[in-house]
């Protein structure tokens, strides 16, 4: 029995100005041609996917969210992946090369002046977004064998487009959900508009064109990725983890949780696993003959 093996490298900026933009970088390398499967859950990342000779199939509509990865013709192709409403599957079913930047939320826009509804998703996505003083930057990033080296080539690229002024005001609307979120403060969008002085309607426009998303669906995701986090860290009764996380009882967190997971939260534990602190996944090697 063959068991095949996807390495994968976290690394955290160097640069301490990158940091408050860009979570990490991960590096997903897959040698042999055997499948396997790994499953992610929704957050407010977003991810910046780079591939090098794979084809990318990604399906999503309301009942599946789905991608599958084979090997391409096409030397470099990318995409951004985020606001999943559901659990994110992928098959990878030959060889992989691929690295992602994984952004904090909202922070994609200090790197581009498109706004996310403006972004083509379907396959070119970082020549969209960036334009690399070197014509082969593409290239020298897939040629270093080092996921260190690349991390430092993505850093300089990143510092050299970033224009901070660009998310000044939805930085403002995060930071005070910050301040709520070490002490599970429930704010609500109303406390959100009176925090930041502007209409209901101002703060749909300023979540859309800056995270994707809408200010409810935004804060009700925050809710399940620190739920999510407490569980995996310091188990603790289903009663305890709801009501520390306002959902209205036990039978309301599980049926979030199932939305978003796609299981009960006693069924997750036993089959995630968390990779350097930061990824929290399903993954499935497949045994090959």
């Amino acid at each position: 029995m063959e068991k095949s093996l996807l390495k994968t490298t976290i690394l955290k900026p160097e640069n301490p100005v990158l940091k408050q933009y860009v979570e990490y970088f991960l590096f997903l390398r897959k040698k042999d041609e055997l499948p396997v499967q790994y499953t992610t859950f929704p957050n407010n990342n977003l991810c910046l996917a780079i591939y090098r000779h794979n084809q990318v199939n990604h399906q999503r509509h309301e009942k599946l969210n789905h991608c599958v990865i084979r090997a391409g013709r096409e030397e470099f192709t990318s995409r951004i992946y985020g606001f999943h409403h559901m659990p994110f599957r992928v098959d990878i079913q030959q060889e992989l090369d691929q690295i992602c930047v994984i952004f904090h939320p909202a922070a994609l826009k200090a790197f581009t002046r498109l706004n996310f509804d403006e972004i083509d998703h379907a396959g070119q996505v970082f020549e969209q977004l960036f334009q690399p003083k070197e014509p082969y930057f593409l290239e020298q990033l897939f040629g270093e064998t080092d996921p260190a080296r690349q991390a430092r080539r993505l850093e300089a690229l990143l510092l050299h487009q970033l224009e901070e002024h660009r998310i000044a005001k939805i930085s403002e609307a995060l930071y005070h959900l910050s301040l709520a979120q070490p002490h599970r403060q429930n704010i609500s969008v109303e406390m959100l508009c009176q925090k930041l002085g502007v209409s209901d309607t101002t703060l749909f426009r300023l979540f859309k064109t800056g995270l994707g998303q809408n200010p409810q669906k935004y804060l009700k995701t925050i809710r399940f990725r620190q739920a999510l986090h407490d569980l995996t860290t310091a188990p603790n009764p289903l009663t305890t983890v709801a009501l520390r996380h306002h959902y209205y009882d036990q039978a309301h967190f599980i049926r979030d949780f199932k939305t978003f997971t796609g299981y009960s939260p006693k069924k997750l534990l036993n089959m995630v696993s968390v990779q350097q602190q930061s990824l929290t996944w399903i993954y499935q090697e497949k045994q090959g003959e």
